[in-house]
């Protein structure tokens, strides 16, 4: 029996999580058949692997990934085909393992060409240190970042047709290569997200510019056309572009690149990237496929082509995850990794011990000892600019995912604290951007109770009052030495790429006046250990940093997580178009709808379908095309922005939405049907960037996000 919205809450993460198991284990293929004279092939690849060589993973709580295992994975799939491909997708180096980070990511290139691997496209992250770098990693020299490690180069090539050479106006490196397999012929087209300059330091695409939507489009285009005048009718674009599928429907940037080719465009497959994320599904006649990340899954791409023109007559794919039980590791890639951890023992022995007290306790209410550490960590990071440490750092308390066992402390310890590879960032911020920074700490639900994510700090102290409004709650910021922070002037502050974004609504620092990306916060927090603590005992207490005056008759917080019991994981999950209308719907307290929408895929009985009738009857929504409303899939900004304005119809102000959209990179990528509606809520302060000159029109909505803004239109219209 399925509830009334009316006492409908957002389903539980573990169901979720099952559904992405499921995904995980099984992956999603449609049934084919080879008609007589089709050649089958299966192209083999990954995606994001990032270095981690001999990093284990836990999938559905067993072991997942190592190369070794992947290896095997790799090598059996090949031996049970006749004809098959390998090959990766974009950022299979960068923000890597220190296995490989410390040797420049040279020993995962060596990895891969011993694998064989047939060929590969640029992500972002192969950009993260420079056009110099990169082109001796791919074709072999001195590596020009730490002056001793000698690249062997690619042996296989790299395609790429959006990243042009300012130099020379052509493409970084060959647009697309031709690959025969079984007699037919496959061409593969590269392409890398169009977010790489905000993802990656300036100096890391410094000579290198990025076509645009419109461009990237036009670019695929050509040389489709010129490798069907090469005979090539099989094309596969190897798209490092973020794509997720949930409940049968595809979406992000590589579905958007989908949609946007002719509807008889020759491309066959999109192989997506970035997002880290399962996709496997069609979008506009177009296969696009994603497998996770870190070597914990691998595609398997299977086509049916006819020899005689050359086209595609079926197509489907697999996503496997690689768990690591019963599969024996690949002996040449247990011996490639051998050869470089005896390079570097630090990494197979412990770092140093602690007592068991350096946890993350209560981190999302207040101080905790293993942010503190992490914190310092990351204020002493170093960006390269011969700087001295920064004034502050900032972070998050949703990203410290483990605390500090108690015993030996190992590299892999540390990994599970910070398991994401984020990239450091140091912003300049006025005091009082920092003052407003700490203020954005605490949230509310959309059903008014608190949402409070206490960020762990260092370089400075506070005390706040929680019986207080949020305004008016610091009542004191200084620095560490007690010296009051001056509202005017300038400081330099480290956070990590996901804050730095505005995740967990902390939107002001998308407003800082300088950005500089630096290194991954897991290699800074490794190196802090070592050189603080010297294999000795590892140390870090509650200091006082933070003083709160808890809310009178507050409920003692739970130890893992806020006062709610919540778990402390980071609420950054997207958002489905039928939570959303059911958030906001019961944040209006409407109950006027007498018979349930006519749309085809909302059940009657189905736990939203009042809400999304309530909705239509207020005129907020009105479905898509053929009578669907796409209950399922993630809602994008500017759709939400869409149903807002409807919400605020009698409050929103005359834009010139030309004018109020130009101060976004991509305001092009905007829909027609919603620049209005977008530049109406940017100007009312209700919406904002997504990321700093970007409002990212097409991106998934986060759950918090969705809540802060939601209370903003609440507010708006009842003023």
């Amino acid at each position: 029996m399925f509830m009334n919205w009316k006492n409908w809450r957002k389903p539980s993460v573990g169901l979720a999580a099952a559904a992405l198991l499921s995904a995980q284990l099984f992956g999603t293929a449609s049934t084919v058949s080879a008609a007589p004279g089709d050649v089958e092939v299966h192209l083999l690849g990954i995606n994001d692997l990032h270095g981690q060589l001999d990093t284990t993973s836990t999938v559905a709580d067993k072991p997942a990934g190592t190369a070794a295992i992947l290896a095997t994975y790799l090598k059996e799939a090949q031996a049970k085909y006749e004809h098959s491909l390998l090959f990766h997708n974009g950022d299979s180096v960068g923000a890597s393992a220190p296995v490989s980070s410390l040797e420049r990511d040279e020993p995962t290139i060596e990895w891969m060409n011993m694998m064989g691997f047939d060929v590969g496209s640029l992500g972002n992250h192969e950009f993260d240190h420079g056009i110099a770098a990169l082109k001796a990693q791919l074709n072999g020299g001195l590596d020009p970042k730490d002056g001793k490690v000698m690249h062997g180069g690619s042996k296989f090539p790299y395609v790429n047709a959006n990243a042009i050479e300012e130099a020379t106006g052509k493409p970084l490196v060959d647009p697309y290569v031709i690959k025969e397999v079984g007699g037919v012929k496959i061409g593969f087209i590269g392409l890398v997200t169009k977010q790489t300059p905000s993802k990656v330091s300036p100096a890391g695409t410094a000579g290198v510019r990025f076509l645009s939507a419109a461009e990237e489009v036009a670019a695929v285009n050509k040389y489709a056309k010129e490798l069907q005048e090469q005979g090539v009718e099989t094309i596969v674009i190897l798209a490092h572009d973020p794509a997720s599928t949930k409940e049968g429907v595809t979406t992000g940037e590589a579905a958007d690149l989908a949609k946007a080719l002719p509807s008889d465009t020759p491309v066959d497959v999109i192989v997506a990237g970035d997002n880290h994320a399962m996709a496997n599904g069609e979008v506009n006649g177009i296969l696009i496929v994603q497998a996770y990340s870190y070597g914990t899954a691998f595609e398997d791409i299977k086509l049916l082509i006819d020899p005689n023109t050359g086209d595609v007559t079926e197509k489907s794919a697999t996503v496997t995850t690689t768990f690591q039980e019963g599969v024996k590791p690949d002996a040449d890639t247990v011996a490639l990794v051998k050869k470089y951890l005896d390079k570097h023992p630090e990494l197979t022995k412990p770092v140093g011990t602690t007592d068991g007290s350096v946890t993350r306790t209560d981190a999302y209410n207040n101080e905790a000892a293993l942010g503190n550490l992490i914190a310092d960590a990351m204020r002493s990071a170093d960006f390269g600019d011969n700087a001295e440490d920064a004034d502050f750092a900032f972070m998050n308390p949703g990203g410290i995912r483990a605390d500090m066992p108690k015993g030996d402390i190992t590299f892999a310890d540390l990994a599970k604290i910070q398991p994401f590879g984020n990239t450091l960032v140091k912003l300049t911020l006025t005091g009082d951007q920092v003052k407003q920074l700490l203020q954005q700490q605490w949230g509310t639900n959309a059903d008014g109770t608190p949402n409070t994510k206490t960020l762990q700090i260092s370089g400075l102290k506070y005390s706040a009052d929680m019986n207080k409004p949020v305004a008016q709650r610091i009542t004191s910021l200084t620095l560490a030495d007690g010296t009051p922070i001056d509202p005017k002037k300038s400081y330099t502050a480290v956070v990590n790429n996901f804050m730095a974004g505005g995740g967990d609504n902390y939107k002001v620092l998308t407003e800082a006046s300088e950005s500089l990306a630096g290194p991954t916060d897991l290699d800074v927090f490794y190196s802090y250990i070592v050189d603080t603590f010297k294999g000795g005992a590892i140390t870090a207490a509650v200091e006082g940093r933070i003083t709160n005056t808890p809310a009178a008759g507050e409920e003692k917080p739970d130890a893992d997580g806020p006062a709610t019991g919540r778990p402390a994981t980071p609420t950054s999950e997207s958002i489905s178009r039928a939570d959303f209308v059911s958030m906001l719907v019961e944040s209006l307290g409407l109950n006027q709808a007498s018979t349930s929408a006519v749309f085809t895929d909302v059940a009657a009985d189905a736990p939203y379908a009042d809400a999304i009738a309530e909705a239509v009857n207020a005129g907020f929504i009105k479905g898509y095309g053929a009578g669907k409303f796409h209950p399922d899939r993630s809602i994008t900004r500017e759709e939400m922005a869409t149903i807002l304005a409807a919400v605020l119809k009698q409050q929103l102000p005359t834009v010139n939405a030309t004018s109020v959209l130009g101060t976004f990179e991509d305001a092009s990528t905007v829909a027609a049907y919603a620049k209005t509606p977008v530049a109406q809520l940017v100007q009312m302060g209700i919406l904002d960037a997504a990321e700093p000159g970007s409002f990212l029109p097409k991106n998934a909505v986060l759950s918090t996000e969705a809540e802060s803004v939601i209370e903003q239109v609440l507010a708006a219209s009842a003023s």
